[in-house]
């Protein structure tokens, strides 16, 4: 494997990488949860394990760098790309029943964006047997929005209600002089704009260049003439929540209620902090 090329990969695009070489090195392998999620293009985080389903296993073991996951209730497998894996509808059931709160949203706001409906994904957790998880992912259904544009939008939504500010619009669009410009919050009764940025959107990869910088600032300024303040976040903010607290606070953003003190743990579980 080229080095430098592997350099330039971001780690959603390294754990991709890593689950096409297990495809080639293991004997017929269907992929399941995270491996699962990159092959269906659906959000993954951090530097998961290589994660299969066997359809046959009485029971799940890990070998190295690889779970091997047994269910007492069948997945619809499917290929793509050459590849065996979980359906996105399991998957994402799947999913959502052991990620962090923040996360599973994202996971199925991912979902939505593809098309895949809501009560699809409620009436296949409702026909398992297996109960773990079920909590939360009724909570991350009931939370879903199509209209997030992406991760951290996503994510932003959730971190943001656990702070205990008011729930902004979103994708409110205005007129300005460079004419129509859409923002990824609103705060309409503080008339605050709110701007995710630095993510990839769930349509497409978003690489920002000198040149959409550019443009961004000038945005703002003609923002700031039709609104009263314009607040930004990046992905460090969200995941510390402080930050985000921080940042909303000083842009003058209603709080409704104190925060979550374990607004952390909608960010992170033993899953995502322990591979």
């Amino acid at each position: 494997m080229n080095s430098a090329w592997w350099l330039t990969l971001q780690p959603s695009q390294r754990y991709r990488e890593r689950v096409r070489a297990a495809s080639l090195s293991l004997e017929n392998p269907i992929f399941a949860l995270e491996s699962a999620a990159a092959i269906h293009g659906l959000p993954v985080f951090g530097t998961p394990r290589i994660h299969l389903y066997s359809p046959t296993g009485a029971s799940s073991y890990r070998h190295s760098d690889i779970t091997v996951h047994a269910s007492a209730n069948t997945r619809e497998v499917v290929r793509v790309d050459g590849l065996q894996t979980t359906s996105a509808l399991d998957t994402v059931v799947d999913l959502i029943r052991v990620l962090p709160l923040a996360l599973a949203v994202a996971v199925v706001d991912a979902a939505l964006a593809r098309g895949l409906p809501v009560a699809a994904v409620r009436d296949r957790m409702d026909s398992q047997t297996n109960q773990r998880g079920v909590r939360n992912a009724r909570a991350a259904l009931e939370l879903a929005d199509a209209r997030s544009e992406s991760i951290l939008e996503s994510i932003s939504r959730v971190v943001i209600a656990h702070l205990g500010y008011e729930q902004p619009d979103l994708q409110v669009s205005f007129v300005l002089e460079e004419g129509t410009s859409r923002v990824d919050f609103f705060w309409r009764s503080a008339n605050i704009v709110g701007e995710a940025d630095g993510e990839a959107k769930y349509t497409g990869e978003f690489a920002p260049t000198v040149q959409t910088v550019r443009q961004e600032r000038r945005r703002e300024v003609s923002l700031l003439r039709v609104t009263h303040r314009v607040a930004r976040w990046g992905w460090a903010d969200v995941w510390h929540p402080g930050r985000l607290d921080k940042i909303l606070r000083d842009a003058g953003v209603p709080r409704l209620r104190p925060a979550d003190p374990a607004v952390e743990s909608i960010l992170r579980n033993a899953r995502t902090t322990a591979r």
